[in-house]
């Protein structure tokens, strides 16, 4: 059972640590302040990164992080799927081997899930670290932390590292080089050689997407009122979705589904204004200290951050925030009431 720890900290003393924050990507932006906490705790620890393969991009060049382990989340999934229990049983037994070698003296379980508690625990690291969870996953640490709230961006990260004794906490992303110069070619193909603007429109949960009239509306406005290109960002799911934003506007590009992860995170770092949904690369915008305005309404904004350029917009209902609950049949009343007029009275400081 674990030792329950509120307010007490502690400073880290391990030589060699496993630190679990698997996905997503908006996720691993606000976690990604910890490898430099950590080792401001005890500068020769050795930093190990276990990401979802998927997001592995996203972590690989951090300059303190020392070794990634990705999580084939998807090829364990996809054996499950096919009643392959025992390859199953193998790829497990292979990735604790996996884990095993790398005798990892401490875990740091910044997700704070059953399965990344599961992942920490087949590592057979005799401490694991984490936070009180409603799945239970503190069972498998042997220090469980009391969460507390806070409307500051990171806030329980930023936690974490104060356990650890740093309350200096720094949001930091980095991407290959081959990937800077791939967006950077890409953004040269549609001749935008420096100040542009960046929207990042979509989401997994369409709670917390902006209404498409409200994007239409929004870039109708800042193309004539500003003379900067507009570069849309997203996965390859939002190419379809991407390119309907485009039509009607010259000077509007989207490279949603054309970029990869990394480089669209290079894309957010030399944007001249980031203007996005609650999702990664809108936190990527905030993280590289690129003017941001990000859009809130089913999620629990954070309205602090160490970006004095980033504006949060939020507008709270008597339901707000659902989270992964709406009761608004569809018609997200939060996002609805955010106009293009709000938006656009905060860009035009930066246009």
């Amino acid at each position: 059972m674990a030792q329950f720890i509120s307010v007490m900290s502690s400073r880290l003393t391990s030589k060699n640590v496993l630190l679990i924050r698997l996905s997503a990507i908006g996720d691993i932006v606000m976690a990604s302040g910890l490898p430099q906490s950590i080792k401001a705790s005890n500068p020769e620890v050795k930093v190990t990164w276990l990401v979802e393969a998927t997001y592995g991009s996203l972590v690989q060049h951090h300059p303190y992080v020392d070794n990634v382990i990705l999580w084939p989340r998807h090829e364990w999934q996809s054996l499950l799927k096919q009643h392959r229990y025992f390859s199953l049983l193998k790829a497990i037994l292979a990735f604790k081997a996996q884990l095993r070698y790398e005798n990892f003296d401490c875990v740091i379980d910044a997700q704070g899930l059953l399965k990344s508690a599961v992942l920490g625990w087949l590592s057979g690291a005799e401490k694991r670290i984490g936070f009180y969870s409603k799945e239970k996953s503190h069972w498998l640490y042997t220090q469980a932390l009391a969460k507390r709230t806070s409307n500051q961006i990171s806030s329980e990260y930023r936690q974490l590292a104060e356990y650890f004794g740093n309350a200096h906490y720094i949001l930091m992303m980095e991407q290959s080089s081959r990937d800077k110069l791939t967006a950077t070619h890409t953004l040269s193909e549609h001749s935008i050689a420096d100040k542009f603007i960046a929207l990042a429109p979509f989401t997994t949960r369409p709670q917390k997407h902006w209404l498409n009239d409200h994007w239409f509306t929004l870039i109708n406005t800042l193309r004539k009122q500003s003379s900067l290109p507009i570069v849309i960002l997203g996965g390859p799911n939002d190419e379809a979705a991407g390119n309907e934003l485009t039509q009607k506007h010259n000077l509007v590009y989207s490279m949603a589904g054309k970029l990869t992860l990394s480089q669209s995170a290079f894309v957010v770092s030399q944007s001249q204004l980031v203007i996005g949904v609650d999702t990664g690369l809108t936190h990527m915008g905030i993280a590289q200290q690129r003017p941001t305005i990000a859009l809130f309404g089913s999620t629990c904004p954070y309205t602090i951050t160490d970006n004095p350029t980033s504006h949060v917009i939020y507008k709270p209902l008597s339901c707000s925030p659902c989270k992964r609950r709406p009761t608004c049949n569809g018609t997200f009343d939060c996002m609805a009431s955010i106009s293009p007029e709000d938006v656009f009275r905060v860009a035009k400081e930066y246009l």
